[in-house]
Order: C-alpha cells, then structure tokens, then sequence
C-alpha cells in the first residue's frame, strides 16, 4: 500500500476588521503600536535611542518598550507617561529598574503624574479594558505611527 504526500500550501492571511478579532489579539495588536511610537518617540537620532533607566545608546531595533508599572494593569499598560523605551538588560534581567524609572519619571512628568499613575493602577486591578477602548486605541496609534513611515 502507497501513501500519496498531499503538500499544502499556505494560504495568506485575510486581514480581518478589528471588530472580527478576540481579546487578546487586539491587547498584542495595541501593544504593538504603542511600542513603536514609544520607540520612534523617544529616539535621539534616526535609529539611536537612549535607554530611559542606564541612559545608554542603543540601536532602536534593540530598545524595548518598558513600563514604570507593570503591564498587567490594563488601566496604566498603554498610558504614555507609564511607558518608556528600555534596554534588554534593565527591561529584563533587572526587572525594569523601577527605582530608577520612577527617579527619572518623577523629574520627566512631575511628582502628581506619577502619583496619579500609581493610584489608577490601585484602583482598577488587573481589570481588562473594553473591546471599543482597545479598538480606538488602534486605530489612533496606527494613525499617529504613520507620521514615522513617512
């Protein structure tokens, strides 16, 4: 008896409406976007940017979107004055420094900002955000990020 291989091929992708997509693809969608603007942001020169904790130069490919309050508090994840590109070594291995983050964050956005930060994220947990809140929250990175490709 003979076995005949059937070889598949794969299929392109559809690139589906947002509304069409679960939870947690949105969530990687977002985080996606707001890592690039973070990094585009915050660079020093094209295709250099500074670690935010050991204030090392960095190629942007390398820098990491680090966050003063952990990412599991959706109420703060994507809030712009929680997050701040961060090398591999102080996003990873050393936790993303927050003693050093929040000295610095402190002298960036102001004392009350950070406070602020600290009691949304208290408050609302670990709660998720809204399907329509993540959705908007695309649509209004993908449009600021366009300026970077352009």
């Amino acid at each position: 008896m003979s076995y005949k291989r059937t070889y598949y091929t794969k299929t392109p992708k559809k690139s589906r409406k947002l509304d069409e997509l679960d939870y947690q693809t949105l969530v990687h969608r977002l985080d996606k976007e707001v890592a690039i603007y973070i990094k585009k942001t915050f660079e020093v020169a094209p295709g250099i940017s500074r670690c935010y904790t050991c204030k090392n130069l960095y190629e942007t490919k390398d820098i990491q979107w680090g966050h003063f309050i952990s990412r599991r508090y959706y109420a703060v994840r994507w809030d712009l004055r929680n997050s701040r590109p961060q090398c591999r070594g102080c996003n990873g291995p050393r936790g993303g420094e927050p003693f050093k983050f929040r000295w610095y964050l402190v002298e960036d956005i102001g004392e009350e900002n950070v406070k602020d930060l600290e009691s949304l994220a208290r408050m609302n947990g670990e709660r998720n955000t809204p399907r329509e809140v993540l959705i908007e929250k695309i649509k209004t990175f993908k449009a600021m990020n366009k300026k970077f490709k352009e």
